[in-house]
């Protein structure tokens, strides 16, 4: 289950949608499940990635799901597929994400409180939830 977000700018009008938890191809799992899977439900890199942490272990685990990250320098927003491996419950890999324009690191936020963000494309900070545009999904 997940929630939807809709945001607009109230300068440009551009509007993007932002998802938040798991749903039903994107969710936990153990690893060999997923592979087993006839669709990559991830980026080619982690699934490439995945294929090999199975090959050098049988009894690993995929913590998956939609989470919103915010560049901390331009306070962009990108929708991302956050991807946790765990060996019993030591962390083998997580996904890391990079602002598409300055290259930094981007950070976890919690969608449920954030106000506002700098629109991607006419980058003013005018880039406001929608609050009648509210989902939940399954």
């Amino acid at each position: 289950m997940g929630h939807a977000y809709t945001y607009r700018c109230r300068n440009c009008g551009f509007e993007d949608k932002f998802n938040q938890g798991h749903g039903f191809l994107i969710h936990s799992q153990p690893l060999e499940n997923y592979l087993k899977l006839n669709k990559k439900l991830f980026h080619y890199k982690t699934h490439r990635l995945l294929k090999r942490l199975s090959k050098e272990n049988n009894d690993l685990f995929v913590k998956a799901g939609f989470q919103v990250y915010k560049c901390p320098k331009c306070k962009i927003l990108y929708d991302k597929i956050e991807v946790t491996v765990f060996n019993h419950n030591e962390v083998v890999h997580k996904s890391e994400f990079r602002c598409s324009k300055c290259r930094s690191r981007l950070k976890l936020t919690n969608i449920h409180r954030l106000k506002n963000a700098t629109c991607p494309v006419c980058h003013k900070s005018t880039f406001r939830k929608v609050s009648t545009h509210f989902q939940l999904w399954n």
